[in-house]
């Protein structure tokens, strides 16, 4: 049921982002609709996830805003929205019918069994998901977080970007 609740509230917002107007509220609800993945994730019990997506979300919101500020406040309209919704949907419907394929086209054993079983032997851990962020997959978690800094530093550099008076 809670899952309902929030798909809802994520739908909502989706669909709020194409009605509105100014570029802020749509930032704010394109926000929203991260923040109910990481509540999804919250509810199937990845909060390790969630905190992940919280992060990335933050951090992809504040970029927006300090971005938008830049811009004009409000979007202006185009005599040509038809053809985009058709490629937008377009776009979407590939997207998903690929993903299909993509699922169903496994033809080898998940490698989820091999991290089950080397995990005690080779990692010497109890914990097969910290055997795997730190002993498996060491660089590509080091690799994540230098991506977070770099971001987290590239924020920092947009706030403290000050606008020419000129």
């Amino acid at each position: 049921p809670v899952q309902v609740v929030i798909a809802v509230v994520m739908i909502t917002a989706a669909i709020a982002v194409t009605r509105a107007r100014r570029r802020i509220d749509a930032v704010l609800f394109v926000g929203a609709v991260g923040y109910g993945m990481a509540a999804m994730f919250v509810v199937q019990g990845a909060p390790d996830l969630a905190i992940t997506q919280l992060l990335i979300e933050t951090l992809g919101v504040a970029v927006f805003v300090l971005v938008f500020r830049h811009l004009p406040d409000e979007f202006r309209p185009s005599p040509v929205r038809i053809p985009r919704v058709f490629v937008a949907v377009a776009a979407a419907v590939f997207a998903f019918v690929l993903t299909l394929a993509a699922t169903g086209a496994r033809s080898e054993q998940p490698i989820s069994t091999e991290y089950l079983s080397r995990a005690g032997s080779d990692a010497g851990a109890d914990n097969v998901v910290n055997a795997i962020v730190v002993d498996f997959r060491g660089f590509d978690t080091l690799g994540e977080i230098t991506v977070l800094v770099v971001a987290s530093l590239g924020v920092a550099a947009l706030v403290r970007v000050r606008t020419d008076p000129s």
